[in-house]
């Protein structure tokens, strides 16, 4: 049965495969409801946000973004305020529920650059939605909500490039897993063998692996995936499986925090950002993970198809990656052009 929800606000976007998708917020310019329509869990979080809506959790970082869009916003020009919406918008879906001591903490910034790297492939987008959170994080700190301002000076995507530039060296996977908690270098097995999402692998659950392959829809593509699991990640996830089977209460997702429950994407994302701050590991997020997956498969010889259809990229997007990382930056990739010109002339 379905209940009329008053403001309820709904989108359709179609996706790549040609696919019709329905978003609901909660209301117009308002939080997206990520559980799905006309469950209770719909109707539940329906209930919570717009109750948040008047008096959010004093806490929680909503309670800064709610009292920024009452006062200093209105302040602006009214183009400017339905500019800013759009990205406050995202910004309350991804970290509207980030308790304030989180974003004080040491490591928080990592996790907000992460979530920028996220809009890499649209730089001008991750620029603004950049500014716009800088904005209200520096607003917190002027009204005294927030005690610093974690966003401050990161440059500029749109100069600098994308995150396509950007991997992981085998010096910085090991510097991470030397001073990571045992959660956090296990989601980083898990993403350096399958080049998904954080948000994806996070909510990655047992039912999705049969012992010899991991099978997935991706959230943001509606992209169904299936990677074969090497032997590496296959110790891994045994291993996981055995301690999850030994809980009184087993968790249903394959990566759990210290306490064996589900992450919250507010929790990895801070024991994340903390990690590689603690490995020194500098420049680099977990979204680059995507590209590092896409350059060591091609190293070991994984066609370009092969590689987009393992990791839910487009073959362009593998092309531009491997055109940056692989082609420029192996001295031996030419070797076999040379060598059959040689065999040709002698």
């Amino acid at each position: 049965m379905r209940v009329e929800l008053k403001g309820l606000h709904k989108t359709s976007k179609k996706l790549a495969d040609g696919t019709k998708r329905d978003y609901y917020y909660a209301w117009k310019n308002g939080p997206r409801i990520k559980a799905e329509y006309g469950t209770s869990a719909f109707y539940d979080e329906f209930r919570r946000l717009t109750k948040e809506k008047k008096s959010p959790d004093s806490n929680s970082f909503q309670s800064i973004i709610t009292l920024y869009k009452r006062t200093d916003l209105q302040q602006r020009k009214p183009s400017t305020r339905r500019s800013y919406l759009q990205y406050i918008k995202l910004i309350e879906e991804e970290f509207g529920d980030m308790s304030i001591a989180a974003i004080e903490e040491t490591g928080s910034r990592a996790v907000f650059l992460d979530w920028r790297s996220e809009m890499a492939d649209r730089p001008r987008t991750a620029d603004l939605a950049w500014s716009v959170l800088q904005k209200i994080m520096a607003f917190g700190v002027h009204t005294e909500k927030l005690k610093r301002n974690p966003c401050v000076k990161a440059g500029r995507l749109a100069e600098t490039g994308t995150r396509r530039e950007k991997i992981w060296l085998p010096a910085d996977i090991s510097k991470l897993r030397e001073k990571a908690s045992q959660q956090i270098t296990d989601a980083l097995t898990l993403a350096l063998w399958t080049g998904q999402r954080q948000g994806d692998l996070l909510r990655l659950q047992w039912s999705s692996y049969d012992g010899m392959r991991i099978r997935l829809k991706q959230a943001k593509t509606g992209r169904h995936v299936i990677v074969l699991v090497s032997g590496e990640l296959r110790a891994t996830l045994e291993r996981l499986k055995k301690l999850n089977d030994e809980r009184k209460v087993p968790a249903l997702t394959i990566l759990t925090n210290s306490h064996g429950k589900t992450w919250t994407s507010d929790g990895f994302r801070t024991s994340w950002g903390k990690a590689v701050e603690a490995a020194k590991v500098s420049g680099l997020t977990f979204h680059d993970l995507r590209g590092t997956f896409i350059t060591r498969a091609r190293r070991a010889g994984a066609s370009i198809e092969d590689i987009a259809e393992a990791s839910g990229h487009s073959i362009v997007d593998v092309r531009s990656i491997l055109e940056t990382h692989y082609l420029a930056g192996d001295a031996t990739a030419g070797d076999a052009v040379i060598l059959k010109l040689e065999g040709k002339t002698s």
